[in-house]
């Protein structure tokens, strides 16, 4: 499973690349459902314990790296935005989206004529190449689509992308049951609606996104043309239903309210028309206020789409699963002085984010930026400190929290679209922590240094210190961790015990350097010795001799032989 790539489109949304792979047939229980080419492509159906472990992403730990340098351990925190615990939501996710993807698979079987039929069937004005004999649908596709509703930055999208990567995005068919069949499946496609709402672009989006995962040039096609949205839209669900789609989802779905007149019902049936005619369904995400577009006039569209709206909701303090989430939270600190969970640290955590836990895991990223390396300030996370963090970095997020504490789901509904710690705010402050460490570590680098230069020996300087500092550099410049302070030590040895850290530095790397080529002879020393070449005396019409005595005299392989009479002029073979 790769991770999904993003690529910016023409109009500032993103295309979302996954992966590529050859079909691998898996053999179907269900009789529904086999000698069905798309199903059978499809990875297996996961249970509950199997899905977590695919859900479950933790970054690479070592608590050895507490005790690096703080500039190492700032960045080392920003690995937790990678951090995934499955919540009770994800897995109701992972099930839903295998389901959806599946169910619309069934009746699209590209092996099967009555698919064809009900392919045509359903755009009659498309040129297909020839004549359409098919008049009428002869199946019921049985696609159903969902909505996922919460609020803006809470983990829907990340749980969504992290679920489609256990899907290949595009499958590659060439034989089946020992017959050639070359076909493209993609199996899930994900776009960004437009930022004006705007119907034509997401279709435009739509070719873009194949373009760029196909190597097809739809969009150069159409995106000059003159036709409208409704002639656009038949093109978009013919290539839909070609390349096999299993799935669209449409991210950022309340932008839809800012379509002209009309716009949002006119799309949203069309999403009910993928739905209903070649069985492709659709996933809807957007915040709380896209729950305007989605009720009141447009109900009957809604449930022409939904198998069941997922409402993307917080963990309780109380559940078992907020406790797993933060224990397993926990272990991840990179600050000097190693501060176990108690319970009022985990209060602490869930007052302030309300047991949203991509606000936890920022939260707990925002805390420790807040410590590490800075002067004066003890690297130890507090229930102040957590309390004070987000007083200063989430103050966006304050709204929202107070609806969720108080149950206010009007506020919801007002404060929906507002996020509450993006990725641009983490960003900045890290790098603000950051340059906050690197001016210390400079000035205590330089302070070592002046220490160094007015002590008559290094023992007067602090021996140890300058080890460390010497060992650091080294590790930085790849040099194994026991190795570098090996050669750290032996370096002042050299020196007799008096000597800066320029010099101590210089001598280091050259210790490293020789115990690396040490190491590389003792490697060379352990493989097979090469086979010696036998001194095999050559005849007087060998080639092999003519061409190496030719070379002794500085003549040319091609010109020694052809003075032997081995080589001809071409003329020679001319016909008389």
């Amino acid at each position: 499973m790769t991770d999904i790539q993003k690529q910016i489109l023409a109009n500032g949304t993103h295309a979302f690349i996954g992966n590529k792979v050859t079909a691998r047939y898996n053999e179907q229980q269900d009789p529904m459902c086999q000698h069905n080419v798309y199903l059978a492509a499809l990875p297996p159906i996961l249970s509950p314990k199997e899905a977590v472990f695919q859900l479950r992403l933790e970054p690479a730990y070592l608590e050895s790296e507490r005790e690096l340098p703080p500039e190492y351990r700032q960045h080392a925190v920003q690995r937790l935005s990678n951090f995934i615990q499955p919540t009770p939501n994800q897995l109701d996710l992972h099930q839903r989206i295998s389901r959806v993807i599946r169910g619309g698979y069934v009746t699209r079987n590209p092996l099967s004529p009555e698919w064809v039929k009900q392919l045509r069937s359903s755009f009659p004005n498309l040129d297909w190449d020839g004549e359409d004999e098919y008049k009428k649908p002869v199946i019921s596709p049985s696609a159903t689509g969902f909505t996922i509703i919460g609020t803006s930055g809470v983990g829907k999208t990340k749980a969504v992308e992290r679920v489609l990567a256990y899907y290949p995005q595009l499958i590659m068919h060439y034989e089946y049951n020992g017959h050639v069949f070359e076909r493209s499946q993609l199996v899930w496609l994900k776009l960004e609606c437009p930022y004006n709402g705007s119907i034509k672009a997401l279709v435009l989006n739509f070719f873009q996104s194949v373009d760029q995962i196909m190597g097809t040039e739809y969009y150069r096609k159409f995106h000059k043309s003159r036709r409208t949205a409704e002639e656009l839209i038949p093109e978009m669900s013919r290539i839909a239903s070609s390349l096999g789609l299993g799935v669209l989802v449409i991210d950022e779905i309340q932008r839809l309210s800012m379509a002209a007149s009309g716009g949002a019902k006119q799309m949203l049936n069309f999403f009910v028309k993928l739905n209903n005619e070649i069985g492709v369904p659709v996933i809807l995400i957007g915040t709380h206020s896209a729950q305007r577009i989605l009720t009141q006039e447009f109900a009957q569209v809604r449930r022409g789409l939904s198998q069941g709206d997922m409402v993307w909701t917080n963990l309780n303090q109380e559940d078992r699963e907020w406790q797993q989430f933060v224990k397993k939270l926990w272990k991840y600190q990179f600050t000097s002085e190693y501060t176990p969970l108690d319970e009022a640290l985990s209060d602490m955590l869930y007052d302030q984010t309300q047991g949203i836990v991509d606000l936890a895991v920022k939260l707990f990223m925002l805390t420790q930026w807040s410590v590490i390396g800075i002067p004066g300030v003890q690297e130890k996370i507090t229930p102040a400190l957590i309390r004070e963090t987000a007083k200063t970095h989430m103050k966006t997020a304050q709204p929202i929290l107070d609806a969720l504490r108080n149950g206010d789901e009007n506020k919801l509904l007002k404060y929906g679209d507002v996020i509450p710690v993006s990725n641009e705010v983490l960003e900045k402050f890290s790098q603000s922590q950051r340059s906050k460490v690197t001016v210390t570590g400079r000035l205590n680098t330089l302070a070592m240094q002046q220490k160094m230069e007015s002590a008559d020996t290094v023992g007067e300087a602090d021996e140890e210190m300058l080890i460390i500092q010497v060992a650091m550099n080294l590790v930085n410049a790849g040099v194994d961790q026991e190795i570098a302070k090996d050669c750290a030590r032996g370096a002042l040895l050299m020196n007799g015990g008096s000597t800066d850290i320029k010099v101590a530095m210089w001598d280091a790397f050259e210790l490293a350097k020789k115990a690396k080529e040490e190491a590389s002879n003792r490697k060379q020393n352990r493989k097979t010795p090469a086979r010696v070449k036998k001194n095999v005396p050559y005849t007087e019409q060998d080639l092999r001799g003519i061409t190496a005595r030719g070379l002794e005299q500085r003549v040319a392989p091609y010109e020694a032989l052809k003075e032997a009479g081995y080589i001809r002029e071409s003329t020679e073979f001319h016909a008389v």
